[in-house]
């Protein structure tokens, strides 16, 4: 599915009473999910160990 549908289907899945705001929230989580997605099909993820090392470096 190209980005245009993706965002096209997002769309007209969202109330008509929605804002302006939560529309663009929903298309901005959208983008996150699918940047998450992307991620994980090309294998570019951290185990819990390797999140565990991160967070205690902070």
């Amino acid at each position: 599915m190209s980005d245009k549908q993706l965002i096209l289907n997002t769309v007209q899945s969202i109330e008509d009473t929605k804002s302006y705001e939560e529309i663009l929230y929903t298309l901005f989580m959208q983008l996150e999910i699918q940047k998450g997605i992307t991620d994980m099909e090309n294998g570019n993820v951290k185990t819990s160990e390797e999140l565990k090392e991160i967070i205690n470096k902070w």
